[in-house]
């Protein structure tokens, strides 16, 4: 066998062959000509690179826990699209609360405000901290109180 038949069979050759542990032409060959030894060499250099590059590239997972763990994604991620908003608004309402507590204890105790309605004399006294509003009307009768 020549040299350039054996460069022509080594690129579909089997390992065994191209390490020279069989009895074949090409392994007799690549056993006794250092040239083609080298080049048989590169040969399964190159294709280790190249399974340990398929290798890496290969998936960790099965199909089925593939699809498993996108299912899992897709859930949490409409959890937090429904939970984002009621976040936001239990955060909103702690501040509020914290806020009115906060201006209530601020604010200096008010004595309970006294309102004299002018023609019926009414006198109107208010809870503590709180404003009383008296509205007359038309009819002398009748009077709105309005506490807030």
């Amino acid at each position: 066998m020549t040299c350039a038949e054996a460069r022509e069979w080594m690129l579909e050759a089997d390992q065994t062959d191209l390490n020279g542990a069989t009895e074949s032409e090409l392994s007799l060959h690549v056993r006794t000509c250092a040239r083609c030894r080298r080049a048989a060499h590169r040969i399964l250099e190159e294709e280790q690179v190249l399974w340990g590059v398929l290798a890496a590239a290969t998936p960790r997972c099965g199909a089925d826990e593939a699809v498993g763990l996108v299912r899992r994604r897709a859930w949490r991620r409409r959890w937090m699209w429904r939970a984002a908003p009621l976040a936001a608004a239990a955060v909103v309402a702690v501040a509020l609360i914290a806020r009115r507590e906060h201006v209530q204890r601020s604010l200096p105790p008010a004595s309970a405000p006294s309102i004299r309605s002018g023609r019926s004399g009414l006198a109107v006294e208010g809870p503590p901290g709180r404003s009383v509003a008296v509205f007359q009307t038309d009819n002398p009768d009748i009077v709105v109180i309005w506490f807030f």
